[in-house]
């Protein structure tokens, strides 16, 4: 046990950066839980889980309960030919560039990234500050990538708002 501790400037610093490896760690250990609980009960998840057009231009990257209305949409939307997808985000950080990236089709030419939260004076959210930047961290072109919410203070998300983002997503 361990009461009152607290750590000067001079190693502070240090102390932050031994977590590192365990932080990038935590991606795969994470994946491993996921394959073991398929296992059990025959259901599969993945750190980012898509659905959609297997050539979709227009991918809503999306996590909670919103992920579920926005799937049941694109798959009617599919059935009718169009070109979207959703990447239903299961484990947000630490956010795994190389599995997030891996997700997405090759044909993404417009990306809307949802969140649930408004960060008062920030650029962006913080799923869509983590979408971009891992973007920037691929280095290269990067697909349109637009900023939105929804479900403020419990407000309704439904397969219209849905519709509308892709609709807002003209390539």
């Amino acid at each position: 046990v361990i009461r009152g501790t607290a750590q000067n400037p001079d190693v502070f610093f240090q102390a932050r950066e031994t977590m590192n490896p365990f932080y990038a760690a935590t991606p795969g250990i994470v994946q491993a839980a996921m394959d073991k609980f398929a296992k059990i009960v025959g259901r599969q998840y993945h750190l980012f889980d898509y659905i959609g057009a297997k050539d979709a231009e227009k991918v809503i990257i999306i996590m909670g309960s919103a992920a579920d209305t926005t799937h049941e949409t694109v798959e009617y939307l599919a059935a009718k030919g169009e070109k979207v997808g959703v990447v239903k985000v299961r484990l947000y950080r630490p956010f795994s560039v190389k599995d997030f990236l891996a997700a997405l089709p090759r044909t993404t030419k417009a990306i809307a990234v949802l969140d649930r939260t408004k960060e008062a004076g920030a650029l962006g959210d913080p799923l869509y500050i983590d979408v971009c930047t891992a973007y920037v961290e691929k280095g290269g072109l990067a697909p349109k990538i637009l900023g939105g919410r929804y479900g403020l203070g419990s407000k309704e998300f439904n397969p219209a708002m849905v519709k509308a983002a892709y609709d807002n997503m003209q390539t």
